[in-house]
């Protein structure tokens, strides 16, 4: 989603309201981005907040002609990590808490199985199993796999984000994924 120039103009001149509209047409954005890179719940709201008044004190430093999604996001990703480090925490799930885009995210994972149903208790097991996998991954390689598989965003977009050339992001997704798979394959003991 892109922000509309005139409402960003009107942030930057200080109109509050043009803020909270800012607010709202980013908020579930925020919410899901950072649920889906901590994986808990109740912190979300908290970072949202966090993640909102460092958007609002530093959009005097913000250029309109640079892209407002990708600079946000990077606030974001920032957050989570900070919250991460000082947390040292390892986020669980339930099945409760997984959407149908996690579960698309779960069967891109599971290699070699595309394209066949599985019950809800495999799913949930495989989708537990990738959980565990992406922790392993450091935190930028995790965040990169989750804004490009789950978030479905571009490469361009992601070098914009983590401000690096599309070269550097084509390698860390490649490596994350290679990662992933071995670490699939030692888990299931060499099963596919």
């Amino acid at each position: 989603m892109k922000a509309d120039r005139a409402l960003l103009e009107r942030c930057l001149a200080g109109d509050t309201e043009a803020f909270e509209s800012l607010v709202k047409a980013y908020e579930r954005k925020v919410f899901g981005l950072i649920y889906q890179i901590t994986r808990s719940a109740g912190i979300v709201e908290d970072l949202a907040q966090e993640v909102f008044v460092k958007v609002y004190l530093s959009l005097p430093k913000f250029r309109l002609e640079a892209s407002f999604d990708a600079w946000l996001y990077r606030i974001v990703v920032n957050q989570c990590y900070d919250y991460l480090r000082k947390c040292k925490r390892t986020p669980q799930i339930t099945e409760s808490e997984m959407s149908e885009e996690e579960w698309g995210m779960l069967e891109k994972i599971d290699w070699g199985r595309r394209g066949h149903e599985l019950s809800v208790d495999r799913r949930l097991e495989l989708r537990q199993l990738s959980e565990k996998l992406l922790q392993r991954l450091p935190p930028l390689e995790r965040s990169m796999m989750i804004l490009k598989e789950i978030e479905e965003m571009s490469i361009e977009e992601l070098a914009r984000i983590y401000k690096t050339s599309i070269s550097a992001v084509k390698l860390r997704l490649f490596r994350a994924r290679n990662q992933l798979k071995k670490e699939y394959v030692k888990i299931l003991g060499g099963r596919k």
